[in-house]
């Protein structure tokens, strides 16, 4: 399992678009945010904290969502579900309070100190001017690093970087086999593994229906919340 402190989102960086800006403006804050995929058969829940805490894949999936195209149908509906909750509670987040003014500093003139003062200051603030510039050249980026995190049932496999999931992965021949109600345990476990997850046995059910007609990959295709990660590094 990944440890939690290892996944790390970008922050939310949402484009001046009146459609977008308009849909979070529309939705008030809530305990949870679902998004669909394309087809609306792929839908993930998150909470405020972003943490996935259902997936529903419903019946007869496989008819509309090719089962090579799921992982990726599923990867793109988490993304959109995270964006959509960072996207509502920053447009409905209460003003911060202005900051209190800085306390005023006593300005001490250089010619009221006596020689031994003036040289003691001027050194203190050399020492902290080359310790800055020590750790600037020593800072030597650090290598990106990746791991798997594979399902319970092994239906899927999750690609992980230092800035978060990269991509979902699974074998279509495994895929073209499932029940929906055991895909889309396994696709939680998934996350629950990877510690984006939370397996609540409250957590929130999806109710029965046949509206496929809004999806959501239309209002987030121009930006997105996870890091970026060079592969190739």
């Amino acid at each position: 399992m990944v440890p939690l402190e290892s996944i790390e989102l970008a922050e939310l960086n949402i484009p001046d678009d009146p459609r977008v800006r308009a849909r979070f403006e529309q939705q008030q804050p809530a305990e949870t945010y679902d998004a669909r995929d394309r087809s609306g058969f792929v839908v993930v829940t998150v909470n405020r904290s972003r943490m996935v805490t259902n997936v529903r894949i419903r019946p007869r999936w496989y008819e509309h969502v090719p089962p090579q195209a799921f992982p990726a149908a599923l990867y793109n509906t988490y993304v959109a579900a995270v964006q959509r909750a960072l996207g509502v509670e920053l447009t409905h987040r209460p003003p911060q309070p202005a900051a209190p003014p800085p306390p005023n500093s006593t300005y001490v003139d250089a010619a009221e100190l006596s020689l031994e003062q003036w040289l003691a200051a001027t050194d203190a603030q050399l020492d902290a001017i080359g310790e800055q510039y020590e750790a600037i050249r020593d800072a030597r980026p650090r290598p990106a690093t990746f791991s798997e995190v594979r399902s319970p049932l092994g239906y899927l496999v999750m690609r992980v970087g230092d800035g978060g999931p990269i991509a979902i992965h699974g074998d279509p021949r495994a895929l073209d086999n499932p029940s929906d109600a055991v895909l889309s345990e396994d696709a939680l476990q998934l996350f629950v593994r990877a510690g984006l997850g939370l397996d609540l046995d409250d957590r929130p059910r999806f109710e029965e229906t046949d509206d496929v007609s809004e999806t959501d990959d239309e209002y987030f295709e121009d930006f997105n919340v996870l890091r970026e990660v060079d592969e190739d590094e």
